[in-house]
């Protein structure tokens, strides 16, 4: 492609002369009342006004400047409908360079750690601490879309099913939904893990147990949280759901009318980082600050290209290891790439850059290393 704006270097957010403390990013907000349980029962009115003033939030963010507007949007299509339209085609030799993982279901059944996390593919995880599992947005299916007959195919299958779940009595407590985009929350997946795990607890942004109770059933466990809220699904474990830059939007009529976040989740010895999907923002140093050191976290790296349309709400490889630093991660994983053909960059381009991005950065590689799907990754106790 050879549009100008697509290849256009994009300026800071200080060079667009709009800069925030990190401090001032995140504004203290009256608690919501009942705390979050499963036995929280929100007015629609008062979810509603809730994620109308994280949306104001957001929107004094000064990287939101870079959110793409409609006519903005328009006109890359038009400069780039060839590109956009031709079939997508990956590397011959995907299955050499980029191979599934065989499982080790012994370390899932037996895990030598208060903390692993296996990569099931794209921001999809099996996240493992002290004998309580969780799945970070699921999708197994073949498509991410809200159909199976269109929209972004996989090219990399998922490291397992739902069923080898069962087979493997891996038991799964909880489910993580970060926010309502179609890679993120499948609805194939939920109705499949609902029927697997039936006592298995929802943990969504606010303003999405809506969208479950019509479309899967009304009797799931479902908890909804706004940013900076915690809950504790067991006496060990605590969840608690931070903001991200970024946006929802399932239907193209609803955007905003739901939450999105990521989830930090703190336990005995281990404290472990989903942040779903993000752009780079500031305000990431405030929350490495509040919840840092973290000792595991799953960062971002993929569906960047092109930064026109992209920046504020996804983050690539070099942004992924800022982020890393901001955050105060001791060790990352990478996640957000290698399974939808969601943008334009090529298929292994994160991967590379990722690697060239640790060097640059005077870091061990080991800390945020590239993997493969049905890889697990334990981090080890002290």
């Amino acid at each position: 492609m050879e549009s100008t704006a697509l290849n256009a270097p994009i300026p800071s957010a200080a060079a667009a002369g709009v800069v925030m403390n990190s401090g001032d990013y995140f504004l203290d907000l009256p608690p919501l009342e009942p705390v979050p349980s499963l036995e929280r029962n929100l007015s629609s009115k008062l979810i509603n006004r809730r994620v109308a003033e994280r949306v104001k939030e957001r929107n004094r963010w000064p990287e939101i400047a870079f959110f793409p507007g409609a006519l903005q949007f328009l006109r890359y299509l038009c400069r780039n409908f060839r590109d956009i339209v031709t079939d997508f085609k990956v590397q011959d030799n995907l299955d050499q360079v980029f191979p599934l993982k065989e499982m080790d279901w012994k370390i899932l059944k037996e895990p030598t750690s208060s903390l692993q996390v296996t990569w099931v593919g794209h921001a999809s995880l099996l996240v493992q601490m002290n004998g309580f599992n969780m799945l970070t947005d699921p999708v197994f299916s073949k498509r991410c879309s809200g159909v199976q007959f269109a929209g972004p195919k996989r090219y990399r299958p998922p490291a397992f099913f739902v069923q080898d779940l069962v087979d493997n009595h891996i038991h799964v407590h909880a489910i993580l939904i970060s926010h309502n985009h179609y890679d993120h929350l499948d609805y194939q997946s939920i109705v499949d893990l609902s029927k697997a795990f039936p006592e298995a607890t929802f943990i969504v942004p606010l303003g999405l147990q809506a969208w479950f109770e019509r479309y899967v059933r009304k009797n799931l466990n479902i908890v909804q949280m706004d940013w900076f809220e915690r809950y504790a699904p067991v006496a060990k474990i605590q969840i608690t759901a931070i903001p991200m830059c970024h946006w929802s939007n399932r239907f193209g009529w609803d955007r905003d009318k739901s939450l999105w976040c990521g989830f930090v989740i703190k336990g005995p010895s281990k404290t472990f980082l989903f942040p779903g999907d993000t752009g780079w923002f500031e305000g990431l140093y405030e929350l490495g600050k509040r919840f840092g050191p973290i000792d595991m976290a799953a960062l971002p790296i993929g569906a960047y290209e092109p930064q026109v349309l992209m920046r504020a709400s996804h983050t690539n490889p070099e942004e992924g290891v800022e982020m890393m630093n901001a955050l105060k991660v001791k060790r990352a994983v990478p996640i957000h790439w290698g399974t939808f053909p969601l943008t334009l960059e090529p298929v292994m381009e994160p991967r590379e850059r990722l690697v060239n991005a640790v060097k640059a950065a005077n870091l061990d590689p080991s800390v945020f290393a590239p993997w493969l799907n049905g890889e697990t990754v334990v981090c080890k106790e002290k």
